[in-house]
């Protein structure tokens, strides 16, 4: 887990991407209330890591899963069965056999990881004091950009690109620069899902929140 919210955690200075014929939409408030009145997500993921001391992306595959009151799940399935939860209270990494390592929410790592579960909640509130964001539309496909307002400050994280069309999440891309990204292509997606009592305790925190 540690190289992995490392990695997140150095992410910085994503530029959004744009095009002769993008529209700065202005506000970008009515597109993420959109996305966020989906409720409960999961969908299937590829994952790429890339890093600088290697020539090729390392690839993961699996399940992620959002809930507005219990956070993100990331389940694993290769090329390693894990799953990484994050919520308000921080970050849970859990093996195979259930083995967990848990680390706080006011652990300098551990922002990058809050940062995105607030993107992937398309929580307003939350991200507007965080980032500057920016929304660009094109046909039916559009693009949110969120960069740090104070990437030096703080919790650790970086700027994070989330692109779609209609209300469907196709691709998210956090990058600091070539050879340091993280990108994850969203497959199948199911929303408005009821999580059944075996699934909370298997892909969540297994004490939730009173």
């Amino acid at each position: 887990m540690r190289r992995l919210v490392t990695l997140l955690a150095a992410i910085a200075g994503l530029a959004a991407p744009g095009g002769a014929h993008a529209e700065d939409s202005g506000d970008w408030r009515p597109l993420i209330g959109a996305l966020a009145s989906k409720g409960a997500v999961e969908a299937t993921f590829t994952e790429r890591r890339f890093f600088s001391i290697r020539r090729e992306p390392a690839v993961l595959r699996g399940v992620l899963r959002i809930s507005p009151v219990r956070g993100l799940s990331l389940q694993y399935t290769y090329p390693e069965a894990s799953v990484l939860i994050v919520d308000a209270r921080g970050l849970i990494q859990r093996d195979k056999d259930g083995r967990e390592r848990s680390m706080a929410p006011g652990a300098r790592e551990s922002g990058a990881m809050a940062a995105l579960l607030s993107v992937m909640r398309f929580d307003a509130a939350a991200l507007a004091p965080l980032f500057d964001i920016r929304a660009e539309t094109q046909g039916g496909e559009w693009t949110l950009s969120f960069t740090p307002r104070n990437p030096g400050g703080g919790p650790a994280f970086g700027a994070i690109t989330v692109r779609g069309r209609g209300t469907e999440v196709a691709h998210i891309e956090i990058r600091r620069s070539a050879s340091l990204r993280i990108e994850i292509d969203v497959g199948e997606a199911r929303s408005g899902v009821v999580f059944t009592t075996s699934e909370l305790r298997d892909y969540f925190r297994r004490t939730p929140a009173p």
